[in-house]
């Protein structure tokens, strides 16, 4: 599944950035992906119909009244402001000089002005994890009408959108889930009987920046292999997989501290944490592996012991525990990228949000997407993180529709303005003089997709959680198939509850 707005964002990054340039039925449960790629075509179409347009994104309209006026209303937001990326979608108190941060403030002053009303931020020191929700479910449930508009990470969302906190968006006024800085397909995926009760969509800095991708240190790359293609052209040619980036990490692995062991110090083609790690995310999306898909016949089918799921897990038991491909340390997060910058590695992989650790590296280094389970996969497809925000309203919101005016022109206006200045910054650095680059964004991009038990993890008992543990280890990884098989069970009976929570709402 892909999100058909986020296109936009390429046209973009051939403008700013030098040459730089997201299933159901209405009346129906939640959909389960039955391949992410199988969108592409559509997806691909989207792109000339949404960003090379003679107004630009500056100039495209929304479908606000031109004479709106909400009263002078004051409209109380809660938001995340636990980490940068999560702040800087609301919080920017005055203008200092960094393009997004006034890009933010100027955004919001701007939607005060045009909609005549006064936004209130409250802010929650969390980032993803947390009371935030409990917060907020408390508030709702004891009939207390504290929020009018509430931005928490999706995952933990989900949960109090089954539990009926939140008003159907789609009953609401000025909200027009057919713009581009919506994403569409988490509505999509989401939809139970004509209902929305959540969304996500560019306001979500998050979403952006959350694209889990692969670096790559280019300059070791074509010392190491003159004779290759580059990497670039083997994206282009679908050829990117992981036996592929197998047989780049196999050559690699070099004693540099001599000590006769392969341990840091050492050189070695990829980078994995020698835990439980986003790192997993990002593999698991890239290879489009679903672990629910929704028969013909509306019921769910468990894919945990299929084929393609077992043979994913061979393949990672390769590239993490053989032939010294992978360096395996306790660095998590941020500090994954320190072995890049140390020249240690040459591959590793993070939310798109690490180029801000590569700043300072002495060599030049790329981003492409993360390989394909094999090339008989059409697309490459791409996990966003679950903490990306997602937007909701309160059933005890005594001001829905004008909460619904202000959340769009706040999307509208970030397409627009905050987005253009994101990039700008987020994604200046040595690479940005490398051409290839930008079209890699635009594949990685295109390939956005939101897995039902990703949207809906904590209610399915985080089967991704159970994915990294597998991935953690050699012998969880050993046991894989006999882990997955134990999950069916369970997975399948939450899904049932999920269907029973959405009937109980409708």
């Amino acid at each position: 599944m892909k999100n058909s707005h986020i296109k936009s964002l390429l046209a973009l990054l051939l403008v700013s950035v030098t040459a730089l340039a997201a299933c159901g039925e209405a009346g129906s449960a939640p959909a389960a992906d039955n391949g992410a790629s199988q969108n592409a075509a559509e997806t691909a179409a989207a792109i000339s119909d949404e960003t090379e347009t003679e107004a630009g994104r500056a100039g495209t309209a929304d479908t606000l009244p031109s004479d709106i006026d909400l009263g002078g209303v004051t409209l109380r937001v809660i938001a995340r402001q636990g980490d940068e990326d999560t702040r800087i979608e609301f919080f920017a108190d005055q203008l200092d000089g960094e393009v997004v941060n006034d890009a933010v403030y100027t955004r919001n002053m701007k939607v005060e002005e045009r909609l005549n009303c006064k936004m209130e931020l409250i802010a929650d020191g969390n980032t993803c994890h947390g009371g935030f929700a409990d917060k907020v479910s408390r508030s709702v449930q004891a009939g207390s009408d504290d929020y009018d508009l509430v931005a928490n990470a999706m995952y933990n969302s989900m949960p109090i959108v089954l539990k009926g906190c939140f008003a159907d968006l789609n009953s609401l006024e000025y909200l027009d889930f057919d713009q581009p800085w919506w994403n569409r397909a988490f509505l999509d995926t989401t939809e139970y009987g004509g209902k929305n009760y959540a969304a996500i969509g560019e306001l979500a800095q998050t979403m952006i920046s959350g694209a889990f991708v692969m670096f790559f240190d280019r300059t070791a790359f074509e010392e190491l292999f003159p004779d290759e293609p580059t990497l670039y052209s083997t994206v282009e040619s679908g050829g990117w997989t992981v036996d592929k980036l197998i047989s780049y990490c196999e050559p690699v692995y070099s004693d540099v501290n001599g000590d006769g062991e392969a341990n840091e110090g050492d050189r070695f083609g990829h980078f994995f944490t020698n835990t439980k790690t986003l790192g997993c995310d990002s593999f698991v999306g890239g290879c489009n592996i679903n672990l629910i898909v929704k028969k013909d016949d509306g019921s769910y089918e468990y894919t945990g012991t299929s084929e393609r799921t077992l043979r994913f897990f061979e393949k990672m038991h390769k590239l993490l525990f053989e032939n010294n491909n992978t360096l395996r340390l306790s660095y998590n997060n941020e500090d994954i990228m320190k072995t890049m910058v140390n020249k240690q590695t040459l591959f590793t992989t993070w939310m798109l949000s690490g180029v801000n650790y590569l700043r300072d590296m002495e060599n030049d280094f790329g981003i492409i997407p993360m390989p394909k389970l094999d090339e008989n996969q059409p697309e490459y497809n791409v996990f966003t993180h679950d903490g990306c925000s997602a937007f909701s309203i309160p059933i005890t919101c005594g001001v829905m529709n004008e909460t619904a005016a202000l959340l769009e022109a706040l999307s509208a206006e970030s397409y627009r303005t905050v987005t253009p200045a994101y990039f700008e910054t987020a994604l200046k650095g040595k690479y940005s003089r490398d051409s290839e680059t930008g079209h890699m964004l635009d594949i990685i991009v295109s390939g956005v997709y939101l897995d039902l038990t990703y949207i809906y993890g904590q209610n399915l008992g985080t089967p991704i959680d159970t994915m990294r543990g597998i991935l953690g280890g050699q012998s969880a990884c050993e046991k894989a198939a006999s882990t997955m098989a134990k999950k069916e069970s369970s997975i399948l009976k939450s899904m049932d509850k999920i269907i029973t929570a959405y009937e109980g709402l409708a």
